[in-house]
C-alpha cells in the first residue's frame, strides 16, 4: 500500500524518531563510560551492585510500564505519548545527578525506565503507518541504528569528558549542589531531551493503515494473547534468537570500556574515542544497510528477508565475538570492533520490520511492547549483570572480563542462530495469514 505522505514528511519524522531513540540510550548507557568514578564515588560498590543500578533498577519498572504504554499507543494518539516520555525520561536523568548513594542512583534509573518504555511501541506503530512495507525496514534502520549513535556519542563525549571532569576540583551548580564527575555528566546529557519533548510537536499523527473494521477500537488482551499463540512458532523462534543476541550486545556494550582499561590499560579517553567512532560509523552503517537490503529483497517478494539477513549477520558475528575478548593486543582488538559493530547493528531495525508485518494495526504497539518484556527486559537485566557475576564469583577477578565476554559469547551466538534459521518457514506462513485477514477484512 502506497504512503499518502509525502518523503520529506517522512524523512523528517525519522529525523525525530532517530534523535529520541539516541536521546533514549545515551541517557541509558551513559553510565557505562562512568563504571570505576561511580563505584569509587558511592563507597566500593561491586561490579554486581553496579551492574544492578545499570540493569535491574531500569528494565524493572521499563518492563512494567511497557504493556500499558502499549495499549495505550494502539488506541491514542502517539506523538503524545512520545513527546511526553522524553520529557519524563530526561528529567529523571539530570536528577540522577543528584543521587548520593546507591539506593538513590538506583531509584533514579528507576525513573528513566517509566519515561523510555513510551518510546518503542509508539514510534514503531507510528513509522508503519508512515511507510510502505518496502521502504519501512530502511525507517526501522535509520532509527535502529540509535543505539550506535548514542554510545559513540557516550563514548566519544562521555569517555574524555569524565577524564577532563576528574582531573578538576567537583563542580556547583543552582539547586544540584556540589557534583562528582560523573554526576555532572549526567546532569548534561540529560538536559537536552527537554527541548526535543517540544520539537516533537512539529510532527502530526498520522491515519492508522493496515487496520481490522471490526477492531477499530483496539485489541482487547484476550484477543492478543489469541493472535499471539496463533503464531507462537514463529515468534517463540524470534524471541529466544533476539533475546540472545540482545543479551549479548549490551553485556558488549556495557563493559567494552572496562574490558579495555583493565585487559588492555587504555584510558577512558582512548577507549572512549576509539570506540565512539566506530559506533557513530560503522554501527549507523551496518542498520542503515541491513534496512535498506532487507527492503530491496522484501520489493522482490522476499518477505523474511529482515530474519534472513539477520541470521547472515549472526553467522558472521559470533566467531568475531569470541576471538576479540582472548586477543593479547589492544589494537588488534580495536580492530576487530569494526566487523563486531557492523554485524550487531544489523537486528534490531530488522526485528521490528518483521514483528510489524505480521500484525494488524491495532495490535502493532502491544506486539512490539510483548517483545519488549520478554527479550528487552531479560536483556537489559541480565547482559550487564552475567559479566558482572561471571567477574565476582565464577572467575573471582576484574579482568577476568575477557573470558566472561567470550564464554557469554559462544552460549548466546550459537543458540541465536539455530532459532533464527528455524524461524523462516513459519515466518513466511505468518505473512500469508495476516495478508489474507487484511484481504477479508
Amino acid at each position: 500500500m502506497q504512503s499518502p505522505h509525502s518523503s520529506r514528511t517522512q524523512w523528517y519524522v525519522v529525523l525525530l524518531l532517530t534523535l529520541a531513540a539516541t536521546l533514549s540510550f545515551i541517557d541509558r548507557q551513559i553510565l557505562n563510560v562512568m563504571i570505576g568514578p561511580i563505584k569509587r564515588d558511592l563507597g566500593g560498590l561491586t561490579d554486581t551492585e553496579i551492574s544492578l543500578i545499570i540493569g535491574l533498577a531500569f528494565s524493572l519498572v521499563y518492563t512494567l510500564a511497557t504493556v500499558p504504554l502499549a495499549r495505550m499507543a494502539d488506541r491514542a494518539n502517539r506523538r503524545n505519548i512520545i513527546a511526553a516520555g522524553i520529557f519524563a525520561w530526561s528529567l529523571a536523568t539530570a536528577l540522577a545527578g543528584k543521587a548520593d548513594s546507591f539506593r538513590n542512583l538506583f531509584l533514579a534509573r528507576m525513573g528513566v525506565g517509566i519515561g523510555e518504555a513510551t518510546l518503542g511501541p509508539a514510534s514503531t506503530s507510528l513509522l508503519a503507518d508512515y511507510f510502505d512495507n518496502a521502504r519501512l525496514p530502511l525507517a526501522y534502520g535509520i532509527v535502529g541504528a540509535a543505539p550506535f549513535i548514542g554510545t559513540g556519542l557516550a563514548n566519544i563525549v562521555g569517555g574524555p569528558l569524565i577524564d577532563w571532569l576528574e582531573a578538576r576540583p567537583n563542580f556547583t551548580l543552582p539547586l544540584f549542589g556540589e557534583l562528582y564527575s560523573w554526576q555532572m555528566v549526567l546532569v548534561c546529557v540529560g538536559l537536552p531531551g527537554i527541548l526535543l519533548a517540544a520539537v516533537m510537536f512539529t510532527i502530526a499523527e498520522p491515519a492508522r493503515r493496515g487496520a481490522l473494521k471490526d477492531a477499530a477500537a483496539g485489541f482487547p488482551l484476550r484477543e492478543v494473547w489469541r493472535f499471539v499463540a496463533s503464531r507462537g512458532k514463529y515468534l517463540t523462534y524470534h524471541f529466544i534468537a533476539y533475546l540472545c543476541l540482545s543479551i549479548q550486545g549490551f553485556a558488549f556494550l556495557t563493559w567494552i570500556v572496562e574490558f579495555f582499561v583493565r585487559k588492555h590499560q587504555w584510558t577512558k579517553t582512548e577507549i572512549g574515542l576509539t570506540y565512539g567512532v566506530i559506533a557513530l560509523v560503522v554501527g549507523v552503517i551496518g542498520s542503515v544497510w541491513a534496512g535498506f537490503y532487507a527492503g530491496r529483497l522484501i520489493g522482490r517478494g522476499g518477505g523474511d528477508a529482515p530474519m534472513r539477513v539477520t541470521l547472515w549477520g549472526t553467522l558472521v558475528l559470533g566467531p568475531v565475538a569470541v576471538i576479540l575478548p582472548l586477543l593479547d593486543s589492544g589494537i588488534a582488538a580495536a580492530v576487530m570492533l569494526v566487523p563486531i559493530t557492523f554485524t550487531m547493528a544489523m537486528p534490531p531495525g530488522l526485528s521490528n520490520a518483521a514483528l510489524q508485518a505480521i500484525a494488524p494495526n491495532q495490535m502493532r504497539g502491544q506486539l512490539i511492547a510483548l517483545y519488549l518484556v520478554c527479550v528487552s527486559f531479560l536483556s537489559y537485566l541480565f547482559a550487564p549483570l552475567i559479566i558482572g557475576v561471571m567477574n565476582d564469583y565464577v572467575f573471582g577477578r576484574e579482568d577476568a572480563i575477557d573470558l566472561s565476554l567470550a564464554t557469554l559469547a559462544v552460549l548466546n551466538y550459537s543458540i541465536a542462530a539455530l532459532c533464527l534459521a528455524l524461524s523462516l518457514k513459519p515466518l513466511r506462513a505468518a505473512l500469508a495469514r495476516i495478508e489474507i485477514e487484511q484481504n477479508l477484512s
